[in-house]
């Protein structure tokens, strides 16, 4: 019993790490695209996307396994 309370919260708080960053990524993309971002850097937008998308994906996962632990 005490193994799966420890499971069930350490994948909580990894769940909602992941979309605290994730959402933190998402919000400041925007306010980043509204600002004059000089040419050398624009490699740094494309690589902050795929890390976007990568969270957004781990965060879906988490979710997923998460949902499976509370229903299995």
């Amino acid at each position: 019993m005490t193994t799966w309370i420890l499971e069930t919260v350490g994948l909580l708080v990894t769940t909602i790490g992941a979309l605290i960053a994730f959402l933190h990524l998402h919000r400041t993309s925007r306010e980043l695209a509204a600002s004059n971002i000089p040419p050398e850097c624009q490699p740094l937008i494309k690589d902050r996307r795929l890390l976007m998308i990568t969270m957004g994906l781990m965060s879906g996962w988490f979710i997923i396994q998460y949902i499976g632990l509370l229903i299995g």
